[in-house]
């Protein structure tokens, strides 16, 4: 089980994986081929190799690539820079799907990843041959001065509305993060807080621990008060937002930038 700080909800996924760093071992693979022997084919120059791998990780203008851990592994190394040291390793799966996020910076070979864990804006850099990469032409931001949230498309704005924000006491913290999964709530608490909660990969600065869970920010509606989502500081630091401005979003996939300001 792991909780957001959108008050008494409790995210239920029974059996499923979270997204705690955790240690893991190394292992090399190999490929076979039955019956005949493979013949590798000849290595292109380290040059083009780096102006080709280089060419695959730059995005078009207005789109986020995103990093998700190739099927079968059991976790990723992070290091704190290409060829530098080992930092730890991330999970493959986060809230019950697999962890999607985005990359902010790429070399040959390498590509710097956001984290979902303390301190906010946590980044570590993981091999390109582990990751499986796709991309996205959306973006949400959030202004907590504003109380308002705006979705971007290829660096459009297509949709805006004002949102709760945290109380001055619970502050929304601010800085850039991104949708780490869309989750369904439970059908006993939708009345409380709508179908789906985006959690995000920010952390409360006033909780580190909520309700059992981590202080993990989401953005969610609130049926049960919907004052609470029109503009105004209700929350414990979670985003409160109406139905439609949940509706509206929903079609982000996990991974999708998100940045928080002032």
């Amino acid at each position: 089980m792991r909780r957001t700080i959108c008050g008494l909800i409790a995210v239920v996924l029974l059996g499923l994986t979270g997204t705690a760093v955790v240690a893991v071992g190394t292992a090399g693979g190999h490929s076979h081929t039955a019956g005949r022997t493979a013949v590798a084919a000849p290595a292109a120059p380290a040059s083009i190799q780096a102006a080709t791998d280089l060419a695959a990780l730059t995005p078009a203008a207005g789109t986020t690539q995103i990093a998700s851990p190739k099927a079968g592994s059991y976790g990723l190394i992070l290091w704190d820079r290409p060829g530098g040291q080992v930092a730890g390793a991330v999970s493959t799966t986060t809230w019950g799907g697999p962890s999607a996020r985005p990359i902010i910076k790429s070399v040959p070979g390498w590509v710097q990843i956001r984290l979902d864990s303390r301190p906010n804006a946590s980044t570590g850099w993981v091999e390109r041959s582990d990751v499986n990469i796709t991309t996205t032409n959306y973006r949400i931001a959030i202004s907590v001065s504003q109380r308002s949230l705006t979705l971007y498309q290829n660096n459009l704005p297509i949709y805006s509305a004002p949102v709760g924000v945290g109380q001055p006491q619970w502050p929304t913290p601010i800085g850039p993060s991104f949708i780490d999964a869309i989750v369904p709530v439970p059908a006993r608490q939708q009345r409380i807080y709508g179908p789906f909660v985006l959690i995000t990969a920010t952390h409360s600065n006033v909780f580190t621990e909520f309700d059992g869970g981590d202080g993990t920010v989401g953005i969610h509606g609130y049926p049960s008060d919907p004052a609470s989502t029109r503009g105004v500081a209700s929350s414990h630091g979670c985003i409160r937002a109406n139905p439609q401005t949940i509706e509206a979003i929903r079609v982000v996939p996990a991974g999708t930038p998100l940045d928080i300001i002032a």
